[in-house]
């Protein structure tokens, strides 16, 4: 009885050592993954994302759309703009373009105060026969170099070679 015992013991002793080597690799296999994996972009700590609906200009068709600007500030992607329309024009091209109100969070372009604003086309939008259409515009960390301060920010999207249809607010955007 006494051996057997002593075989019972030893074999749950041996089940014990075994399942603490495999916790103890299971977690040693854990840390190295952690330690290679890529780091992640961290969000911004000032400006986060926004959601900025699109206001139609009088005569313009527009049932919904909307930018969303996501401030991944990444080591390879700075911001990401996503552009969508639902229901405007079908068939139409549209142009968006970015405004930048240098150091001028209040988008109000008074030329006694700051007269500079930087206009970028930075996506073309086509719409489907329902007059839906999305696009999108990366901006990468060298575009915004040295542009550091609180800026306002509107976009808008007008007809090929025409008018203004739709635009957002004005929105403050802290680059740093």
């Amino acid at each position: 009885m006494r051996s057997e015992m002593r075989d019972e013991v030893c074999a749950e002793s041996r089940g014990v050592r075994l399942r603490l080597r495999s916790l103890a690799w299971i977690t040693a296999s854990v840390s190295v993954v952690a330690a290679l994996a890529p780091p992640l972009a961290a969000a911004d700590s000032v400006y986060h994302s926004e959601h900025l609906r699109f206001t139609p200009e009088p005569g313009a068709p527009l049932r919904s759309g909307f930018v969303e600007n996501v401030k991944a500030q990444g080591p390879q992607i700075y911001a990401h703009e996503i552009f969508v329309l639902n229901g405007a024009q079908p068939g139409t091209t549209y142009v968006v373009t970015r405004d930048i109100y240098v150091l001028d969070p209040e988008c109000d372009g008074n030329p006694d105060v700051n007269n500079l604003v930087i206009h970028s086309d930075v996506a073309t939008l086509v719409t489907s026969v329902a007059g839906n259409a999305q696009g999108d515009a990366v901006v990468e960390p060298q575009d915004v170099a040295g542009f550091e301060g609180t800026h306002g920010v509107t976009w808008t999207v007008r007809v090929a070679g025409g008018a203004v249809a739709y635009r957002t607010s004005c929105t403050a955007v802290t680059l740093d």
